[in-house]
């Protein structure tokens, strides 16, 4: 039996040298690109708004889910990871263990509406980005960001205020 494909809007395209794993569960937005080589293991349910750019060398990792609201971009070779590994509790961090070996973190992704995650930047699971928020290039971002609020670094901090558009989207 052939498997589904993702759910495609229009005008939206997926470059031929992405990898998508789970494709099945994948819903892309109207006018929205998938870069070659990127990465994307749709896992518990990827949704990705319109006019959104997933730039090339892209990571999304984990079984966790992931929601992208319109016109948000993730730059060139971010790393989205919707579940990990960790040590609490004693426990190893090899993936190849039998899970009762293990603590994996698991935890949806929300980036909103116009938010912007930087070229190399880090997301962590669980985490929500507000809408228009900014995680700057090479940020780690552990926790949550305010809206329309630019951060930097690693963890990464507030660094500033973002305008909001002036114009409406299409």
């Amino acid at each position: 039996m052939a498997q589904e494909g993702p759910r495609l809007g229009r005008h939206a395209l997926v470059y031929p040298s992405a990898r998508i794993i789970h494709p099945e569960r994948l819903s892309l937005g109207d006018h929205s690109t998938i870069d070659d080589f990127v990465f994307l293991n749709a896992g518990a349910g990827t949704e990705v708004g319109r006019y959104v750019h997933i730039a090339c060398h892209v990571s999304v990792i984990g079984s966790g889910g992931m929601e992208v609201g319109d016109y948000a971009v993730l730059a060139t070779g971010a790393r989205i990871l919707t579940a990990t590994d960790s040590f609490v509790g004693g426990a190893r961090m090899s993936t190849h263990l039998p899970d009762e070996h293990r603590h994996v973190v698991l935890g949806k992704v929300v980036i909103g509406q116009d938010a912007f995650v930087g070229a190399n930047a880090v997301v962590m699971p669980g985490v929500h980005l507000g809408e228009g928020a900014v995680a700057g290039a090479g940020a780690v971002v552990t926790s949550n960001l305010a809206p329309w609020t630019i951060y930097t670094g690693c963890p990464a901090r507030p660094h500033g205020q973002r305008p909001r558009p002036s114009m409406p989207g299409p």
